[in-house]
């Protein structure tokens, strides 16, 4: 996202706390700087990506943080999963400023945010999104307005919940599948050409699944933190989430059972565990 925004003439101020990670941003042409507070004072506009709503809610606010040098006509873009709670909360604290903000949320994996095609789901007002609609557009192919401020982070936890039930699903149809000796490469291409057919079988189970890398780059940790945000919601509006709760169960047994840092992708490799189906061809390693 950041070599994005920089191929389109951007100047980039960078921080973070990783300084190996910094340092890959010089080579991209961006311009690393020495804390959150400088990001702030010296960008119109500041863009963050951070694992949660705790560690968005401490950069801010934070002791050196961005509330010490955003001021009147700055915008905050917070491309994070977080707690739209979080995120309504933080807006109107940083209104009294007269700083802007947006949730803008991504989905698309690493490969597309190379490519610069993610899909954006954007909340907050629509005069901020026209302004910063270019900037969006750097590493968006698509940037949907989903409406007022926590919407998209909403939009976002409720499209992770979708695709974490979906990639089960699919995970356990094809180990019933192998269980009966029917091949999970022979299954995919089948489900592939049929009804049942989704993102998960037609792209994750080919590059990740298949061949047992399970490095898709996004891991079942956060995404069971999103599917938690959308459980959490639910919650809120007394709204039963029959289906929701019972795929969040599988995730969060899965985070238990150590699998929280390996890829989403990896959730296979969980159920077979779980239902003792790891044999010398199909072995975890």
């Amino acid at each position: 996202m950041c070599r994005c925004l920089v191929d389109r003439g951007y100047d980039v101020f960078v921080h973070d706390k990783n300084s190996e990670a910094l340092e890959q941003f010089r080579g991209m042409r961006a311009k690393p700087v020495s804390s959150v507070a400088e990001v702030a004072r010296v960008a119109d506009v500041v863009i963050l990506s951070l694992p949660n709503s705790a560690v968005v809610e401490g950069v801010v606010f934070g002791e050196g943080g961005l509330e010490e040098e955003l001021s009147d006509g700055k915008v905050l873009i917070d491309t994070s999963s977080s707690r739209p709670s979080s995120t309504r909360r933080i807006a109107a604290h940083l209104a009294e400023k007269g700083v802007r903000m947006l949730d803008a949320p991504v989905s698309g994996g690493v490969l597309r945010a190379k490519e610069g095609t993610l899909a954006v789901m954007v909340g907050g007002e629509k005069e901020v999104l026209d302004r910063c609609s270019e900037i969006l557009g750097a590493f968006g192919e698509q940037v949907f307005y989903v409406g007022a401020q926590g919407n998209g982070h909403l939009v976002k936890a409720l499209n992770n919940l979708l695709s974490a039930t979906t990639l089960a699903s699919a995970a356990e149809a094809v180990l019933l599948g192998a269980k009966a000796g029917v091949e999970p490469e022979k299954l995919i291409e089948v489900v592939n050409a049929s009804s049942g057919r989704s993102a998960s079988t037609e792209v994750k189970f080919p590059r990740y699944v298949l061949n047992r890398a399970f490095d898709d780059g996004f891991g079942i940790g956060l995404m069971n933190k999103d599917m938690k945000i959308a459980l959490e919601t639910a919650e809120e509006f007394g709204f039963p989430m029959l289906i929701g709760s019972t795929s969040g169960q599988v995730w969060q047994t899965a985070v238990a059972q150590g699998f929280g840092s390996e890829g989403h992708t990896a959730i296979y490799a969980f159920l077979e565990r779980l239902v003792g189906q790891q044999d010398a061809e199909h072995k975890t390693e």
